[in-house]
């Protein structure tokens, strides 16, 4: 099994915090090309009416020159690629297009001037005076910012996304870090298996890699995969994607060495070897996951607030009733099959966390007198408020299970390991709908599974609000025990 450039966790947690990532790079351009061409018209404008007249004009209709044609320049080079990290690294082939976006964009601020009026009053000197200069700054900061991009490249200071590499050994062969970087990209981890030939499966060991590939992204805290394999292979190709299915990363396949030559020579129709297809897409986006820690905070922290004298009492009951602590704790699997400790009031003369949990039932000696309220009640739940504050936990998605009954269901139950591609939560679909509480039947944890990945495919707010209001009114139905 081969793993390149996997570094000491502590270190790669470092380099996480300090590097400056590849996105920024190209806002980072775009503000370099703007403060050059304000320059430029600044200073050729006002350059131009002192050498005429021996006084400097007033800045403010240079500054509007200047910020038109910085609009038209940005827009135009987003919109041909030229803020593409590969060219922003390598720029001298593409030189010319930059002097060609300046020209259409100095046109365009002409035209704007024109078609507001105000042409008349501006120095066609001075324009020509600022084209020159734009002409010859803007390129010269391209030059510039690559070197300073290379430079930080090679001290570390910029990273990309942090990925393992997964795939055909020779496709991956193929690719080095500067590679990678033009991608966006940082390559944590690489594991090559054998994609076999056309129409192929993979093997078992083939199979072994991948999950434990699955296990190296979840140690490094990667934030995707990145899949190397040659498009032939459909079938070993759909496999792989199945088996990744279990990590709710996001997974990109690369085009393959036929598919970039083939590219490369139709480079001048505007085709881009360095396209990406995502084959797998995070559960939520980066918005929509900062969203709901929003929300989790903020009604959890109130909640934590309004029910603390409620909180204080259960405590009492729970250490006069029975010997034993007042909090229940147990280890259970969250996010992305992350162990955490979940915190709940004691209702029990035992405190099971081991490899063999038996499930609660009707009338289990086992509970305690203020346990059974507890429990009908759903009162022992409220410890994990400190669960969700602490981002172990979300207040609505699919309920952690003991990690003995997630050993246990994992094997028996086709994709019951994707509950673990979102947080889970206080309360969740499957508890609305009545699906709580001792599981018999193996049908009856299909139920869950099947309601927990139906809420995953179709997470919004507005669904967990509802979902939380629906929790408020079961909750004086007292159906647990």
């Amino acid at each position: 099994m081969q793993i390149a450039r996997q570094s000491s966790f502590a270190a790669q947690v470092e380099r996480q915090r300090f590097g400056l990532p590849c996105r920024a790079l190209p806002l980072i351009a775009a503000a370099v090309d703007a403060a050059l061409l304000l320059s430029a018209s600044v200073l050729g404008q006002s350059t131009y009416q002192f050498y005429l007249t021996g006084s400097c004009p007033p800045l403010d209709e240079a500054v509007g020159i200047g910020a038109a044609a910085v609009i038209v320049f940005t827009l135009s080079a987003r919109l041909w690629g030229l803020y593409r990290i590969r060219i922003l690294l390598a720029p001298v082939p593409q030189l010319h297009r930059v002097v060609a976006t300046l020209a259409v964009s100095l046109f365009a601020a002409s035209c704007i001037l024109f078609l507001l009026k105000v042409g008349a009053q501006q120095s066609r000197g001075g324009m020509v005076v600022f084209a020159a200069l734009a002409a010859a700054l803007t390129p010269l900061g391209r030059l510039v910012v690559a070197a300073a991009l290379r430079k930080g490249v090679r001290c570390g200071a910029i990273r990309g996304r942090r990925v393992v590499a997964l795939g055909d050994a020779t496709e991956l062969a193929r690719f080095g870090e500067p590679d990678f970087l033009q991608f966006g990209i940082e390559e944590i981890a690489r594991i090559a298996i054998g994609s076999g030939s056309n129409g192929a499966a993979l093997s078992e060991n083939d199979r072994a890699r991948i999950v434990h590939a699955i296990d190296v992204a979840r140690q490094l805290r990667a934030a995707e995969f990145s899949l190397f394999m040659p498009w032939t292979h459909a079938r070993a190709l759909a496999e792989v994607c199945e088996l990744l299915r279990n990590s709710p990363l996001p997974v990109r396949l690369y085009p393959d060495q036929r598919i970039r030559d083939v590219l490369a020579r139709q480079a001048e129709c505007g085709f881009d070897e360095r396209f990406t297809v995502t084959v797998q897409r995070s559960p939520m986006s980066v918005r929509e996951r900062a969203l709901k820690r929003a929300t989790d905070l903020v009604l959890a922290t109130s909640a934590l607030v309004a029910f603390a004298p409620l909180l204080l009492l259960t405590s009492l009951l729970v250490r006069i009733d029975s010997p034993g602590p007042v909090i229940f704790r147990q280890r259970r699997c969250g996010f992305d099959n992350r162990e955490f400790v979940i915190f709940k009031f004691r209702t029990m003369t035992v405190l099971e966390d081991g490899d063999s949990i038996v499930q609660a039932k009707p009338d289990d000696a086992r509970v305690t007198r203020i346990g059974k309220f507890l429990r009908r009640s759903s009162l022992d739940e409220l410890p994990q408020l400190i669960n969700v504050v602490r981002g172990d936990m979300s207040l609505v998605g699919p309920r952690p299970h003991a990690i003995a009954h997630d050993d246990e269901y994992k094997a028996r139950i086709n994709n019951y390991a994707l509950r673990h591609n979102v947080k889970p939560g206080l309360t969740g679909a499957a508890q609305v709908m009545g699906l709580r509480g001792e599981t018999q039947r193996l049908s009856e944890m299909e139920r869950r599974v099947e309601r927990d990945l139906w809420y995953i495919d179709n997470w919004s707010l507005t669904l967990d609000l509802k979902l939380i209001a629906k929790t408020c009114v079961t909750l004086f139905r007292f159906e647990a025990y």
